[in-house]
């Protein structure tokens, strides 16, 4: 699999889980975990974005 591809996709689940964390960020009752979830996610795809 090319790299460039999976750098993309890696590229698209961050701005996915960065979306939907402020979407949740928004709501006035929060869904603790699926916003850990969110940024945990994030930070697993931008350490391998970056490694």
């Amino acid at each position: 699999m090319p790299v460039a591809l999976v750098q993309i996709a890696l590229f698209l689940i961050v701005i996915r889980s960065a979306y939907m964390t402020f979407q949740l960020f928004r709501r006035p009752r929060k869904p603790w975990l699926d916003l850990l979830h969110y940024v945990s996610v994030a930070i697993v795809a931008v350490s391998f974005l970056f490694h």
